[in-house]
């Protein structure tokens, strides 16, 4: 069902918005992973892909920003909160964040790893931005270059052994 709406949106006049919405969302609040959007939309206009990866890097990072100001903010709130509900990934996410830093934000931005309880984290434990920004920036290029690359493999790989045809090649 969520397949089917991504991709109907993917191919609506609203798609890029509602993928840069997404994305931007899914860095801070959202709990769907924001590369729902991405792959319908490459399907949909492959000669877009780079457009398209881009700004899903924007969004995503823009996203993560959020999620650390928001940590910074609300910093002894947070921490209150985690300990009294026992919050089992957040007080990870603290933990994780005080023994390494931005090498586990870089792991976390393109990996399966809940990105966004560690951005929440790295904002909550006033890590410095100098370190923050360029491990989330790399992360996130890394996830969303291999997310269209696998991507635009598949729809390659369609079209050559099943005679797929998209809209524009």
């Amino acid at each position: 069902m969520l397949k089917s709406f991504c991709e109907k949106l993917a191919n609506s006049r609203f798609g890029i918005a509602a993928m840069c919405l997404l994305t931007y969302l899914g860095g801070f609040i959202f709990p769907v992973p924001s590369d729902v959007m991405l792959p319908p939309m490459i399907i949909g206009r492959p000669d877009r892909w780079k457009p398209l990866m881009i700004a899903c890097v924007v969004f995503s990072v823009a996203g993560a920003c959020s999620a650390y100001f928001l940590g910074f903010a609300f910093a002894g709130e947070l921490a209150t909160w985690a300990q009294s509900t026992n919050l089992e990934e957040i007080n990870q996410a603290t933990v994780l964040m005080a023994q390494y830093g931005s090498p586990i934000l870089f792991v976390a931005a393109f990996a399966p790893i809940p990105f966004k309880t560690l951005a929440l984290a790295a904002g909550a434990g006033a890590m410095p931005m100098a370190l923050f920004l360029p491990a989330v920036v790399l992360g996130r290029t890394i996830r969303f270059y291999f997310i269209s690359k696998v991507t635009l493999k598949g729809l390659k790989w369609m079209k050559h052994y099943k005679g797929i045809e998209t809209k524009r090649t």
